[in-house]
């Protein structure tokens, strides 16, 4: 049987570590596929640094239960 768990953050650190603890509670090969996304907010306004978009990001883990 297969199943897919989600995440979300607008920190892209955080989804890394939250997909790598998931990951890591897998059995070996229970993996299939891995689905990233990018959703872009809002822009945030312009500083020193120049303007920096506020981001949403997503994954989807497929993996045989």
């Amino acid at each position: 049987m297969y199943e897919v768990k989600g995440f979300q953050s607008i920190e892209f650190e955080e989804l890394i570590r939250k997909v790598n603890e998931f990951l890591s509670s897998l059995a070996d090969d229970n993996l299939i596929d891995i689905k990233y996304n990018t959703t872009p907010l809002d822009i945030r306004s312009h500083t020193e640094y120049g303007v920096h978009p506020d981001s949403k990001y997503t994954a989807l883990v497929i993996f045989k239960k």
